[in-house]
């Protein structure tokens, strides 16, 4: 227990330490909420501005008013209408801009609109929008037409109602997703999983500090009746619930202040990151037990952490491309990185309806973790120092 709390203590007071495994995440994660927050917005449709003339001819059309009301429900716009009693005033209102143009019936029952193309050109998808949905009007209002003069239009009403009730449904909405797909949150689940590597440093420190050469306390410590595996392990623990704290403050803070939603599953996620940091402790115990000089060690983890992460998806689409191309080639790549299997373990809990899939990717975690916790206790077992 003394041990533990040293480490504990020491990991915790250590300021490079601290701001690389904490704040350096953190300012990573707003940044990419600045640069990715709004992305899935970006794809929505917004609704197509149109002045509408509502007059006499536009209210004895059938089904006019009817169709541009659909088109313009709260829940889905398709259109946003603005309207008007006359066709000089919403030629007004299109010239003072703001609108795609206006829409207007003929005493004939035809339906015109007249496109604005000065602020939109011809090729912006609204004007299709608009067209498309009169000329789906327009369609219906003619078939209507030809077969109310071929048969009494009481009955062929009547028909028409009854044959439509009937109708069977060959098709249903179907979501192949558990939660609506977002391409901003691959980001940040990457994010995570680049937090979790750097979380390294804390197992780093707290090895480095069983290394004889690498300070007098230290050196005193191999000295003492403990042994290092001894030592190491309160160590570790201590450095993983560091790690574990400080990766589920990161998700708190997205999760609460940046508002980014992982599918609602808070508890799942959580247990995610605690065998993330795990897998993190164990990388950073066997890079802390190398044997390299301790300054060289933080760039080190660095460098892994960015290496590791470019196949994780974190640096934008070249990067997602490339991760997932190398995946499909050869699927042991991904098990043995980290940073994907945490990224894999975030989008599959999002992405499925179950946990199957990511307590597999949490499998191929752990086990990396046993291999690393292995390699790092035969290094430490074995070191040998020609002097003190």
């Amino acid at each position: 227990m003394t041990a533990f709390i040293y480490a504990l203590k020491t990991m915790a007071r250590d300021k490079s330490t601290t701001m690389w495994s904490v704040a350096f995440p953190l300012v990573l994660m707003s940044l990419f909420y600045v640069a990715f927050g709004s992305l899935d917005e970006s794809y929505r449709a917004e609704p197509v501005g149109v002045v509408v003339v509502d007059d006499a001819a536009y209210r004895l059309t059938p089904g006019l008013a009817a169709t541009i009301a659909a088109a313009s429900e709260p829940d889905e716009p398709w259109l946003e209408p603005t309207y008007v009693e006359s066709a000089a005033e919403a030629e007004r209102l299109v010239a003072d801009g703001g609108f795609y143009g206006y829409v207007a019936a003929r005493g004939d029952g035809q339906v015109s609109y007249h496109r604005d193309w000065r602020a939109y050109g011809q090729l912006d998808p609204g004007h299709e929008i608009v067209t498309a949905i009169l000329d789906g009007y327009l369609r219906h209002a003619r078939l209507h037409a030809e077969l109310a003069a071929q048969a009494d239009s009481a009955a062929l009403t009547q028909a028409v109602t009854a044959a439509a009730g009937e109708t069977p449904d060959f098709s249903e909405p179907v979501r192949l997703t558990a939660n609506p797909p977002s391409d901003s949150l691959r980001y940040f689940q990457a994010a995570l999983g680049f937090a979790a590597l750097m979380m390294c440093n804390f197992a780093v420190q707290g090895v480095g500090r069983l290394k004889a050469n690498h300070s007098a306390l230290a050196a005193r410590r191999r000295l003492g009746a403990a042994g290092v595996l001894s030592m190491a392990g309160p160590t570790l623990i201590a450095a993983w619930l560091l790690s574990f704290a400080t990766l589920v403050l990161g998700y708190l803070y997205l999760r609460f202040p940046l508002g980014v939603d992982f599918g609602g599953k808070d508890f799942q996620v959580v247990v995610i990151l605690l065998v993330a940091a795990l897998t993190a402790t164990a990388l950073g115990s066997a890079i802390g037990s190398a044997p390299v000089p301790g300054g060289a060690l933080s760039g080190i983890v660095a460098t892994v952490a960015c290496g590791m992460s470019i196949f994780a998806g974190l640096y934008g689409p070249a990067s997602q491309e490339l991760g997932d191309s190398v995946v499909r080639a050869a699927p042991w790549a991904g098990w043995i990185n980290p940073a994907r299997e945490i990224a894999d373990a975030l989008s599959s809990l999002y992405n499925y309806d179950t946990f199957e899939r990511s307590a597999q990717a949490l499998a191929h975690l752990a086990a990396v973790a046993l291999v690393l916790f292995a390699l790092t206790a035969l290094v430490l077992r074995r070191t040998r120092y020609e002097h003190l």
